[in-house]
């Protein structure tokens, strides 16, 4: 499945410093990954199956998902924290339950569909993550993100769970992890390296338009404590920050890209992973 971009890149070899994190990195430290942001979100519906279905087929190496915690508990895949841009209704997924949720319907006018009922339209409707890892294929492998936890008491604790559940916390015969937990929320990453320190974490870091990308000393000390790498904003990306990172042994994977210029550029600056909404950006 693992997809091989047709160009020649250097080999990235990590330096394992004294300073680096204190465990091997889970994470591969060469190769060019492609992670389909959202499924094949260019393409069909975001964060729906026949969007993660479709990212399969155009041999991402990766799928990335949205995951939120339902009034009764429910981990959901859906990207923003209220249901307002994608369907017909208003308000906060925390405050509706699992069957509610499978009720709503989509407003065409707003963005691409996440939530429809009834009809041909009915596979596009709000998926729960356990109806992802039943419905993908067992060699798929994920980037999961957690949103602001705030919101939602116990959801490291759930999705922990739920990956062990589908054994998840594993690598397959390559040495790639089966799957990858990112998020801006520092405080959720602690959390489910606690739970489980062999599950892969990624710290996304966001930077203004025209600002490059840099991490303060203090900020990096403690980013190693429990990361494998970093996710930034691919216009900041710079050739000595993604030095610098593997310097220090972590990995670097920028988002979103849908510009194929842009992704050989990262790649060749040894970027070790890309999110695009259209998993066949590269394929000429």
């Amino acid at each position: 499945m693992k997809k091989l971009v047709g160009i020649c890149i250097t080999l990235i070899v990590l330096s394992a410093c004294s300073f680096g994190p204190k465990w091997d990195n889970p994470l591969p430290e060469d190769g060019f990954f492609i992670i389909a942001h959202r499924g094949a979100s260019a393409y069909e519906p975001e964060n729906t199956l026949p969007s993660f279905e479709l990212a399969e087929k155009l041999d991402a190496d990766f799928i990335e998902l949205d995951v939120h915690l339902t009034k009764d508990g429910e981990l959901i895949v859906m990207h923003d924290d209220e249901v307002d841009r994608t369907t017909e209704s208003i308000g906060k997924i925390k405050d509706y339950t699992l069957a509610e949720l499978k009720e709503l319907t989509a407003n065409k006018d707003k963005g691409k569909i996440v939530a429809v009922s009834g009809g041909d339209e009915e596979a596009y409707e709000i998926p729960t993550l356990s109806e992802v890892f039943d419905e993908m294929e067992d060699d798929i492998h994920y980037v999961i993100e957690l949103k602001d936890t705030k919101q939602y008491s116990g959801i490291e604790k759930k999705l922990v769970e739920l990956m062990k559940d589908y054994e998840l916390i594993k690598k397959d015969s390559k040495g790639i992890p089966k799957a990858v937990i990112h998020s801006f929320d520092k405080k959720a990453l602690k959390e489910v390296h606690k739970l489980e320190p062999d599950i892969p974490l990624l710290q996304l870091i966001s930077f203004d338009e025209d600002e490059e990308a840099e991490i303060s000393k203090k900020e990096m000390k403690d980013i190693l404590t429990y990361a494998s790498g970093v996710g930034v904003s691919y216009e900041a990306i710079t050739p000595s920050f993604v030095n610098e990172m593997h310097g220090k042994g972590l990995v670097v994977h920028a988002y979103t890209v849908d510009d194929a210029e842009a992704a050989l550029r990262l790649m060749a600056m040894g970027v070790n992973g890309i999110h695009t909404n259209e998993p066949d950006l590269l394929d000429e």
